[in-house]
């Protein structure tokens, strides 16, 4: 009798520490996409926004690739989204692509920051990755250095004096370096890796067993307006095989987002 109870007596003790390691006191995040100008949710289609160099403009399409999103235990813990190879894809066109409930356990407790790579690494970006519409229409061309665009905004702008709007191709992907003073594909003699890090630094809680809807926003103002201020008239039609380009976009895009928002 004094072994049966010695034994169950065990048997509670296993059970109790192993608790702390059932899944089911993990919890999960939801991540919600926005697109704010000014401060405001994004209006596509209506030309009702202005640069800092005094061009009006509106946004008719906005996708784009986050990954490797982390969540930064206040503990010194690190956990990393591992769904979908940790690659998602946003249009601000298709309603179910602006939230992500990945299946990754992640760590209740207090999470000081996030942080994420706008675009995709030089490991995950290769050609052909993803077959099916839409992620597949965000090709970049291989001679251009191949892989997906990490954005694709489009724009219609105009100045003051002018009578219509003009397209404009706000497009990020792998740059290329030139031997010709213009671009052109037969000269290129390199490639550069435009993906960047962003650290959002707001602190928030995750709980046992809880699902936590947060809230990332890109600011798409701070694209033109930041550590660069940027000119349509630069380019012409847009910053695509135009590294200088495409270089002052990602200077602005560090702080072209805010979050995380807890909803």
């Amino acid at each position: 009798m004094k072994y049966f109870i010695c034994l169950a007596a065990c048997l509670l003790v296993i059970a109790g520490c192993k608790k702390s390691d059932d899944p089911d006191d993990d919890g999960k995040i939801r991540i919600v996409f926005s697109h704010r100008v000014d401060g405001n949710p994004l209006m596509l289609d209506t030309l009702v926004y202005q640069t800092a160099t005094l061009h009006k403009y509106k946004v008719t399409d906005l996708q784009y690739f986050i990954s490797d999103i982390i969540l930064y235990h206040d503990g010194g813990k690190q956990v990393t989204v591992i769904q979908d190879d940790g690659i998602h894809f946003v249009d601000a066109r298709i309603s179910s692509t602006l939230a992500w409930s990945p299946d990754d356990e992640i760590i209740p407790g207090t999470y000081d920051s996030l942080s994420f790579t706008f675009g995709i690494n030089s490991v995950k970006n290769v050609s052909n990755r993803f077959p099916n519409p839409p992620e597949r229409d965000m090709a970049w061309p291989d001679i251009l250095g191949g892989g997906y665009h990490y954005m694709k905004m489009n724009l219609m702008y105009k100045n003051e004096q002018a009578a219509t709007t003009q397209p404009f191709m706000f497009h990020l992907g792998i740059g290329q370096i030139y031997s010709s003073a213009v671009p052109n594909p037969d000269s290129i003699t390199g490639y550069v890796q435009n993906y960047f890090p962003v650290t959002l630094k707001n602190s928030f809680t995750i709980a046992e067993g809880s699902i936590r809807t947060i809230q990332i926003s890109m600011l798409v103002d701070r694209w033109f307006d930041g550590a660069e201020t940027f000119d349509f008239t630069d380019y012409p039609g847009g910053i695509m095989q135009y590294q200088e380009g495409m270089h002052s976009a990602c200077l602005n895009g560090h702080n072209a987002f805010t979050g995380p928002i807890l909803k």
